[in-house]
């Protein structure tokens, strides 16, 4: 039977990501959780700051730890590209765990490097450092690894992999780091974590363990159940989907005492689509819980799932032909006619659902405010700061969320890369947040700048410049030809 968990990220740290040369994002439950060992009130975290200052690195490195500790590879096509071929990338993460009767604080590091030549984002070394609550956080423990046998001449020789510890006695307490050559060796080749992945996890399940390896497995095993079941990332490629108008990808999280289901469904907007039987049933169930929601913020607006045809696939496989409505009043139509703030709700509905209920739920959203209504938004996220169970880790660039959060709940992305994100001080109970932040990014104020500000005369100067670039009286002429290839573009 698996230990019932809960985990909350306290704390994020990037190094040498994307933009970002250091950043450190502190939750609104982290000194909570370092001071007094707990979890309380609402954990809401939105972070705002202007374009390419840093506020989607933090989303995507999250994307990345995810994938990691559910024993997932990172996509080179996804995050090559966000590399230094200098220097190494650093990820750290830091965990507030709660585990049967017992608590922990956890930091999990990750570096890692690109490999062009393989096309591969490796995983350099990797580090749990862990604490168990007594009167206060007792020793610390530390252990790390780094994998030899991405070279192919290191399997050939025999190198020896092991998991390093400031302290020996741990390694030899924790009996399932004293044989792990093999278990190295497929993560190697798999390119996966040595301590998150699905081998391990079973040793994780032993039921006879001392202390020392209990409270590792109670970390390890929660952090790898927290990943794969209760952390759901949604980056801005989602949008993607929603824009073309070929699916709306429904983020979903459903739980009951035998079952946890957690994923993303393409719920098919254009006429006709298929699914699998058990997944048509938990979709039923999924829209079922939407539409009851999406009242309360669209009063006349619901779901409709019909169910047209069904047939055994070559696999054996019940397959079930649907059809997907939006329904207001008596009147129905292809969700694809909705406008893209309704699918960006629909998409998200689900998971937030359970956010509100559930405090060992985490999403993760790039650009959470992307089509929808700035005061419906508004109301909405601060209904979930006054109220929500579980996490909220979002960006926007919708200032009215401001006004319904405390100032504990915003996180400044700033123009200096060597400090990323800060919180913004000197707000009194009595200041409106959004006048607050406008006005610092004028005026400045706080530890670090906030906005680039460009002076207006120098835009339309550029502007000017740019419209003109032969000469100060060159017309502007189009040719005939070039006429033609935009009317083949538009076409």
């Amino acid at each position: 039977m698996k230990k019932k968990s809960l985990v909350r990220i306290t704390e994020s740290r990037l190094e040498n990501f994307k933009n970002v040369a250091y950043g450190d994002i502190k939750y609104v439950n982290y000194s909570n959780a370092e001071y007094r060992a707990e979890i309380k009130g609402s954990d809401i975290n939105g972070i705002y700051g202007q374009n390419g200052s840093g506020k989607t690195a933090i989303i995507e490195s999250l994307d990345i730890v995810q994938h990691v500790m559910s024993g997932k590879n990172i996509s080179y096509n996804s995050y090559a590209g966000m590399f230094d071929d200098k220097k190494a990338v650093k990820i750290t993460n830091i965990f507030y765990i709660e585990c049967e009767n017992r608590k922990y604080k956890a930091e999990y590091e990750l570096e890692l490097k690109r490999i062009v030549k393989e096309k591969k984002i490796q995983i350099s070394s990797e580090s749990i450092t862990y604490w168990q609550r007594g009167s206060a956080w007792k020793t610390r423990r530390r252990v790390s690894f780094s994998n030899p046998y991405y070279d192919t001449q290191s399997i050939l020789e025999n190198a020896q992999a092991e998991i390093i510890s400031d302290d020996e006695k741990i390694i030899k307490k924790i009996r399932f780091f004293k044989s792990i050559q093999n278990l190295a060796v497929m993560c190697a080749q798999q390119n996966i974590s040595l301590f998150f992945n699905d081998v391990i996890n079973k040793t994780y399940t032993a039921k006879e363990k001392n202390d020392e390896e209990i409270a590792f497995s109670d970390v390890a095993q929660s952090l790898f159940e927290f990943a794969n079941m209760r952390l759901q990332v949604v980056k801005v490629n989602q949008l993607g989907a929603n824009y073309s108008n070929s699916f709306i990808p429904v983020n979903v999280h459903v739980e009951s005492d035998n079952e946890i289901m957690q994923g993303c469904i393409p719920l098919f907007v254009n006429g006709r689509g298929e699914f699998p039987e058990i997944i048509f049933n938990r979709l039923k169930d999924i829209v079922k819980a939407i539409n009851v929601a999406i009242k309360s913020i669209i009063p006349d607006l619901s779901i409709e799932i019909i169910k047209i045809n069904e047939e055994i696939n070559k696999d054996g496989i019940k397959i079930i032909q649907v059809e997907v409505y939006s329904r207001r009043d008596e009147n129905r139509f292809l969700i694809k006619y909705e406008s893209e703030g309704i699918k960006r709700i629909i998409s998200l509905l689900n998971y937030l659902i359970y956010l509100y209920n559930n405090p060992g739920v985490c999403l993760v959203v790039d650009e959470l405010d992307a089509g929808i209504f700035e005061y419906l938004l508004g109301e909405l996220v601060g209904v979930l700061a006054q109220e929500a169970k579980g996490q909220l880790i979002f960006t926007s660039h919708n200032l009215r969320i401001m006004e319904k959060l405390d100032k504990k709940n915003i996180i400044c992305s700033t123009i200096n890369p060597l400090d990323r994100y800060i919180s913004l001080k000197g707000i009194e109970k009595t200041n409106n947040k959004r006048d607050f932040y406008i006005r610092t990014l004028v005026l400045g104020g706080q530890k670090e700048k906030l906005y680039d500000d460009t002076e207006l005369q120098d835009i339309g100067y550029a502007f000017k410049k740019a419209g003109n670039p032969g000469s100060k009286n060159a017309d502007l002429n189009f040719s005939a030809d070039f006429l033609d290839l935009l009317n083949q573009y538009e076409q």
